[in-house]
């Protein structure tokens, strides 16, 4: 299976995106060095993302349409560190950060990433590997667009229902403490407490 003419045109189409919504954050942060740091991650997050559709493509290309299995367990050697934080930095959650933060540009890049994710070609992908929403996903919220279609996530209402659980057994009730028991015994065959009287109100508040 040889789908390189229809999806790298795909991978080139989000590389060029991606890349021009890099350079309007550099230069957003060439203008207010406080957001730096913030940008500084949002170069990281979107090199990963371009990195990630460009091994699927290949991947697709190749004709292997399934993921590689990663082995259970890896030794500390093989495991790749991972870079600290910026400053314990992390993105904003919010979907309209990077709107605020690049109002025009944003703009712009999501109307392409909106005809990009039109494309009868981006469909194909989507059906051949739906791990492709899992990378796209991410840079729709970016853009503030709401994943439609084979990119959207699968409903709730597709989930099976979970287990109901277990109801906890009672516990057997706790036996009288020694305490409990020699009061009892003292205070076998006594007759029951008489009732306080009510209190008697004093004399000035009585009725004539």
């Amino acid at each position: 299976m040889n789908l390189s003419f229809s999806f790298t045109p795909l991978a080139h189409w989000l590389t060029l995106l991606v890349a021009g919504l890099r350079q309007a954050a550099a230069a957003r942060a060439g203008r207010d060095h406080a957001v730096a740091p913030l940008v500084t991650l949002l170069w990281t997050r979107l090199a990963r993302l371009t990195a990630r559709f460009d091994a699927l493509v290949a991947r697709l290309t190749a004709g292997h349409p399934a993921a590689p299995t990663r082995p259970r367990t890896r030794s500390a050697a093989t495991v790749p560190a991972r870079k600290a934080p910026v400053a314990g930095l992390r993105l904003p959650r919010s979907h309209t950060w990077l709107i605020r933060l690049l109002p025009g540009e944003a703009a712009s890049y999501g109307s392409q990433l909106q005809a990009m994710l039109a494309d009868p070609q981006m469909a194909a992908l989507l059906a051949a590997a739906p791990e492709a929403g899992r990378i796209l996903r991410p840079l729709c919220r970016l853009l503030a667009i709401t994943p439609e279609g084979l990119l959207a996530l699968p409903s709730a209402a597709g989930k099976p229902a979970p287990k109901p659980r277990a109801a906890k057994p009672t516990p057997p009730p706790e036996p009288p403490s020694a305490i409990s028991q020699i009061w009892a015994v003292l205070t076998a065959g006594m007759p029951a407490a008489a009732p306080d009287p009510p209190p008697r109100k004093p004399p000035w508040l009585r009725p004539a």
